[in-house]
């Protein structure tokens, strides 16, 4: 065997090797991916209030930041008041039983609330700018077991609910609507294909490049004797 083509093999073998371990531990190990595959969205916000806005990261927290001159109020789970924006910045109702659910936003509680929940309120602040952002469980899917859709077909998108966190704005209602939706799981075999057809280019590109150098030293070397045969 050629050495160009001994080491465009070897190259592929080890892209082959490589594609499989990655695709067995896929097979092996969905769970390090099924906390990506959840995606929570905003669908609308009732009424809208301009200068107020609202979005979801990456990580699927909620982000609230106020543009407006009055006092916004994140609604917690029981009805409570949770968190409170205002142009001086961003707090939290340590006595919520939101913040005992979410454990609290505030870096240094040193004085724990002695109630969890109830009409007493105890203020911290959480930033000096009028935004907040927090995991609202409302948004996730909270329970150990997927949805029983998700469960019978992960590898396809399926919307899991629809859900709705209140806010007040100056003391009136407003309600965030959105959607809990699952992306599906990477099928292997895509990526496995993809990794071939990645093998196959590589190593056809690196045959076609040693052959080329292989080539111009011959050439080379033929230029170099041809002087000495002449003069003879």
């Amino acid at each position: 065997m050629a050495p160009a083509v001994r080491i465009a093999t070897c190259l592929l073998a080890a892209v082959l090797m490589t594609s499989w371990t990655a695709t067995a531990a896929i097979a092996q190990d969905r769970s390090l991916l099924e906390t990506t595959q959840y995606r929570s969205t905003i669908t609308a916000v009732e009424p809208s209030i301009p200068g107020l806005d609202l979005a979801v990261t990456e990580t699927g927290a909620l982000t609230v930041t106020s543009h407006i001159d009055e006092t916004v109020i994140v609604i917690g789970y029981e009805g409570e008041a949770y968190l409170r924006i205002t142009p001086a910045g961003a707090e939290e109702n340590v006595a919520a039983l939101s913040s005992s659910v979410n454990g609290s936003l505030v870096e240094d509680q040193s004085q724990p609330s002695e109630q969890a929940s109830g009409p007493h309120e105890d203020w911290r602040p959480v930033s000096d700018k009028p935004t907040v952002t927090y995991h609202d469980h409302r948004t996730h899917w909270m329970a150990e077991q997927p949805p029983p859709d998700v469960a019978a077909d992960p590898g396809h998108p399926h919307k899991v609910f629809d859900w709705t966190v209140p806010l007040t704005v100056d003391g009136e209602p407003v309600v965030v609507e959105g959607t809990l939706n699952w992306t599906g799981l990477p099928n292997p075999t895509t990526w496995t294909t993809v990794l071939l057809v990645f093998a196959g280019t590589t190593a056809i590109a690196m045959t076609a490049t040693i052959a080329f150098v292989r080539t111009k030293e011959r050439i080379a070397k033929r230029v170099q004797r041809e002087p000495a045969q002449v003069g003879d």
